[in-house]
């Protein structure tokens, strides 16, 4: 069977337009002017006079989220015509990395820019993986939220995760969900993921996809832990009495699993031989989608034995503001940029405190550079700074492939040597490969006190060899000098003093994901932290033994 015959009109438009980035940007630009020229925004910045990128790029300035904010909140009150001609239906809330919600406005233009990214994605899944269109898929590990009103215009405002799990979606797995939406709502978190794995391993299905690989890795490591329990209900039905998981949820679990001899001994004969893997426990698992950014690399890792040979997709990489590439290829994180669904332009990372810094168009990137995305939505967001770095792979036709580093700021520099959250996270990777240790969870930050040095707040898999534990800081001081050109220099002048190892006690970092959760954050929020400027940061840690380089 030809791959070609699962992609649909707008997945082979999509990659003919690989081969002109010029083109199609400048056909796009063209349409939102046109398309927006009545708006205020629109007449303030003389969208009717603009006929090139050249002109665009003149007219309105790259700005964040806080020049958009009190024409947002006008909308937000009942205005419309604002910054879009077209109305606003709703908005996505997002947490951001500011202290409060910001609301993207979202219109018809918005949701059908996403559609078509999600359907050239699933378009170019479907041609690697045919196997996977008849088969079910599972996604909804933790619920979304409800929308709410906004105050004055009584728009819907809602997390776009929650939007789009009301939206039936443009693929033809199976719509009935394997999880439904009360087992995703438990609020106990060890009742919720025991729950998950209570069904799942009674169910085939051919796709798994959460946005966080730190998902599915902990719903994989809830299948060891509790084995035995898991393994004990499926033979016996229902769920264990001590599990939090609700009385609707017990009984929907009673009813629909009343007992699986068969199941449960295969599952035993599996463990008998060493780990309850995922590969070998769904033996249909095709797919596993997850992002892959080089970020959440050690979760990745981690993942690895699980799956197997399972073949892994990076998903696309997005914002609730819009989409920026659209990965057709498993195994690789990012892919190539996602034209003709928005604008886009890029900052070279290290002009982006200039108060004039070079603005380039997709054409004219450089491979292995790394850039801050300028984002054109065509809802509201004009030349829009949304603070992604990303970096260069390589090209598709002409057209530059992308991958998340980090969040533009995302950077610590206690003497000038300006560490990045990409470089902290591939030292520490070089690190725990050369002592073959298995890291659960990582964050570099300031010392609290003393002469400055960092910190690094490191959680391990099971009892890490002692040998192992007292060369990681001088192995870690190390390989943050290979990863990153100032910090040789400000050690070597004694500017910046070694770097000390605390080991995090087994289960910090997941209490700190339960207490996140309890916060409010979803599943597909809860990134990593991998460097942080908070010297306190280690203070939510039982620390059992501290190790400092020579």
């Amino acid at each position: 069977m030809n791959p070609a015959d699962f992609r649909s009109r707008e997945a082979n438009a999509f990659l003919a337009g690989l081969q002109q980035p010029e083109r199609v940007q400048d056909e796009l630009l063209r349409k939102l002017l046109a398309a927006n020229a009545d708006c205020e925004f629109g007449r303030a910045h003389g969208f009717a006079g603009i006929d090139d990128f050249a002109a665009y790029q003149r007219a309105v300035p790259v700005a964040k989220y806080e020049a958009f904010e009190p024409a947002i909140e006008r909308i937000v009150a009942g205005e419309q015509g604002v910054l879009t001609t077209e109305p606003v239906k709703r908005f996505f809330l997002t947490s951001g990395s500011m202290a409060k919600s910001k609301y993207i406005p979202v219109t018809n233009t918005l949701v059908r820019a996403k559609s078509r990214a999600f359907g050239v994605y699933w378009a170019e899944v479907f041609a690697r993986h045919p196997e996977v269109r008849a088969g079910r898929m599972v996604t909804n590990f933790s619920d979304s939220g409800e929308a709410v009103k906004a105050a004055g215009s009584g728009l819907p405002c809602s997390s776009e995760s929650a939007y789009w799990a009301g939206v039936t979606r443009a693929t033809s797995l199976s719509e009935t969900p394997i999880i439904p939406k009360m087992v995703a709502q438990i609020g106990d978190h060890e009742g919720r993921y025991y729950t998950l794995a209570r069904i799942l391993l009674e169910e085939e299905f051919t796709v798994m996809m959460t946005l966080n690989p730190s998902t599915i890795l902990l719903l994989f490591q809830k299948i060891e832990s509790y084995a035995d329990e898991l393994i004990d209900d499926i033979a016996n039905g229902g769920i264990a009495e001590r599990i939090k998981c609700g009385d609707a949820v017990r009984s929907y679990v009673a009813e629909r699993y009343r007992g699986n001899p068969a199941r449960a001994e295969q599952l035993r004969a599996l463990r008998a031989h060493g780990r309850l893997l995922a590969h070998q426990a769904w033996p249909t698992l095709a797919l596993a989608i997850c992002w892959r950014s080089p970020m959440l690399s050690p979760y990745l890792e981690l993942l690895a034995p699980h799956l197997g040979d399972v073949a892994v997709r990076d998903y696309i990489l997005m914002a609730s503001e819009g989409v920026m590439a659209i990965p057709i290829d498993d195994g690789r994180s990012g892919g190539p940029l996602a034209l003709g669904v928005h604008l886009y332009e890029f900052i070279p990372e290290d002009e982006i405190d200039r108060p004039d810094p070079t603005v380039l168009l997709p054409h004219q990137l450089e491979d292995g550079k790394t850039y801050v995305i300028v984002l054109t939505n065509g809802s509201g967001l004009w030349r829009y700074n949304i603070g992604d770095v990303v970096r260069v792979r390589g090209f598709v036709e002409r057209t530059p492939a992308i991958e998340f580093l980090h969040r533009a700021g995302s950077t610590c520099s206690l003497t000038g040597e300006k560490l990045t959250e990409d470089q902290v996270t591939a030292a520490v990777r070089d690190v725990a490969r050369a002592l073959e240790l298995t890291v659960q969870g990582f964050t570099l930050a300031p010392a609290p006190s003393g002469f400055p040095r960092y910190i690094a707040y490191v959680e391990f898999a099971g009892e890490p060899d002692p040998r192992g534990l007292r060369q990681f800081p001088e192995r870690l001081d190390d390989a943050l000098e290979q990863h990153n050109i100032e910090y040789g220099g400000k050690r070597s002048s004694q500017r910046l003093a070694p770097p000390e190892l605390a080991w995090v006690r087994s289960g910090g970092y997941e209490a700190r994901r339960r207490q996140r959760l309890a916060g409010g954050a979803s599943d597909s929020q809860i990134k990593p932290t991998h460097l942080t400027r908070d010297s306190g940061f280690g203070e939510q840690f039982d620390i059992v033994q501290r190790f400092v380089a020579s």
